[in-house]
């Protein structure tokens, strides 16, 4: 193998690692996250400040970083909202 692809294999290996990294990290914040909701001592609050919230969430990282961000930040959102709630409340 040439240096060139040497090089090219470790920077993809680094942000393979990287990226491994970040998602148990995240998984993690999910699931305090999680917690922090479900343990909330004004169940109703939080839901309401959730509500007035989220619009504007949404609104401000609609066009940030491109398709799979968007994706997968609308995507955390739902799973946040569910967690909230709200889901149910709107049924």
């Amino acid at each position: 193998m040439s240096t060139e692809i040497t090089e090219i294999l470790d920077r993809l290996h680094d942000c393979e690692v990287g990226l491994e990294v970040h998602r148990g990290y995240l998984k993690a914040m999910e699931y305090a996250l999680r917690v922090s909701i479900l343990t909330h001592q004004d169940p109703d609050t939080l839901l309401d400040t959730w509500t007035r919230l989220l619009p504007s969430i949404a609104r401000t990282h609609a066009d940030d970083d491109g398709p799979l961000f968007v994706a997968a930040f609308q995507q955390s959102l739902t799973v946040l909202t569910e967690q909230t709630g709200l889901d149910r409340n709107e049924a």
